[in-house]
């Protein structure tokens, strides 16, 4: 492994279980076993690695995600272990890690943002244009208004302050998403939905 990418990825396994602000140049060049000064030759500062570390990271998302997708004998499939994989990464997780983002690089945080939003040629529009190939999805849906309208709706999902605290994210899921597809679905989806619901 190249010195960059080994400082990379040690870096987000440190951001990842300790939050960003707490982690040191310091603590990663002990933890890499490099000097602060060949870090500092690669990385000017702590935020030009925090914004690599966010690359590499929505990277291999987005190459787990399309595995999945490549993977799924059907749509209804891949957003059912879609949402398993989010699931498990949240766990995997420090909350502070997302806190830390918001708080202290707003910037950054912005730019992923619009980088996931919905628009023609996304990713979500092709799984949802991919679903009514396999009739699965109505064939009439305007992909661009469904897939804007399904991001408003994950966007609040994750506000959990609007929702009651003792609800969980398979009950969100049960009565967010779970009613949005369903809605969109033919009778074949429904049916697809109604076994990965009862799994």
């Amino acid at each position: 492994m190249e010195p960059r990418q080994r400082i990379t990825q040690k870096t987000i396994e440190l951001f990842i279980h300790n939050g960003i602000r707490q982690v040191t140049m310091d603590q990663i060049a002990e933890e890499t076993g490099m000097s602060k000064r060949t870090i500092y030759e690669m990385f000017k500062d702590k935020d030009s690695l925090v914004w690599e570390c966010l690359e590499t990271m929505n990277r291999k998302h987005m190459q787990e995600v399309q595995d999945i997708l490549a993977d799924a004998s059907n749509v209804i499939e891949a957003l059912y272990k879609f949402g398993l994989h989010g699931e498990k990464k949240k766990s995997e997780i420090n909350r502070l890690f997302f806190e830390d983002l918001r708080k202290l690089y707003p910037h950054f945080w912005e730019t992923l943002k619009k980088g996931a939003q919905p628009g023609s040629g996304s990713f979500s529009c092709r799984i949802l244009e991919k679903g009514i190939e396999e009739g699965i999805f109505l064939k009439d849906i305007n992909v661009e208004v469904v897939d804007a309208f399904f991001y408003v709706i994950m966007e609040t999902f994750h506000k959990k302050d609007i929702f009651p605290q003792n609800i969980t994210h398979q009950e969100l899921i049960r009565n967010i998403i779970v009613p949005y597809f369903r809605g969109i679905s033919t009778e074949k989806g429904k049916k697809l939905i109604e076994e990965y619901e009862n799994r």
